[in-house]
């Protein structure tokens, strides 16, 4: 859990600095047209959002942070076709922009990704458009990922030592979290003293039948919730972790395993 907890804790820090310039008095909200994203234009933070498959995404969250004001932005949302307007008055900012989705009953709150991660003036104005994806190293935060991350937690009585030779199969059941079909993955944790040893990064959020094989012996492995039980078969079914996990994450998945 000490991995889960240091790899997740600037995930929580960020996720909740987001929620937090939302919510607090310091917004203000922009009443420029939204639908003019695409060309830039001196005083205006412009854009386009879209969905893993390029399709216009509405309803995402776009703030223009000011780099220099503490608590200071301005918020805007993409509209039926995607763009958005914001006015920018004299200052520095970036643009941060989020989309929050529903999924078999969890919310998940998403990073999307920008087409340029550089600060801008804002009487000057600036482009900046972004994606949802599903997977995919986040540009400003190495290690970082669009994707759900899982951690490996070896049992207490298991005997195994080696997680990394442990295959992981994770089989979709249902569309993945952007309504699309899964595709079924074989994964290992990293390598010992890696930054992703002991868990699997950058999963696309779904929901997934797992199962798992400890390669060098041919063995099966029992994989089970961190907070439940194993199955009979070994195997568990499981939604990523959305806002609301019992754990130090979001976005996640705490999986333990022991030999059979």
């Amino acid at each position: 859990m000490k991995i889960l907890f240091l790899k997740t804790l600037l995930n929580l820090v960020r996720t909740a600095a987001f929620v937090g310039l939302l919510l607090n008095a310091g917004c203000s909200k922009s009443g420029d047209d939204p639908a003019a994203g695409g060309s830039a234009t001196a005083g205006f933070l412009v854009g386009q959002v879209t969905d893993p498959q390029g399709k216009p995404l509405p309803g995402a969250t776009i703030l223009a942070d000011n780099l220099f004001l503490y608590n200071s932005h301005l918020e805007t949302s993409s509209d039926a076709k995607g763009n958005y307007r914001v006015k920018t008055p004299t200052g520095s900012y970036r643009a941060i922009a989020q989309i929050r989705k529903s999924y078999n009953g969890k919310n998940y709150t998403l990073d999307l990704k920008p087409d340029n991660t550089a600060a801008f003036a804002g009487d000057e104005g600036a482009v900046r458009n972004f994606q949802w994806q599903l997977t995919g190293e986040d540009p400003e935060q190495s290690g970082r990922h669009y994707g759900g991350e899982v951690t490996l937690d070896k049992d207490i009585l298991s005997e195994i030592d080696d997680v990394e030779n442990i295959e992981f199969t994770f089989t979709p059941v249902g569309p993945l979290i952007d309504g699309t079909a899964g595709k079924t993955l074989k994964i290992r944790s990293g390598e010992p003293h890696s930054n992703s040893y002991g868990r699997i990064p950058d999963v696309p959020i779904g929901r997934y039948k797992i199962t798992a094989v400890h390669r060098p012996t041919g063995k099966l492995v029992q994989v089970k919730n961190k907070n439940g039980a194993y199955a009979a078969d070994g195997s568990v079914t499981l939604d990523f972790y959305g806002e609301n996990s019992p754990w130090a994450c979001s976005n996640c998945l705490v999986i333990e395993y022991k030999e059979r």
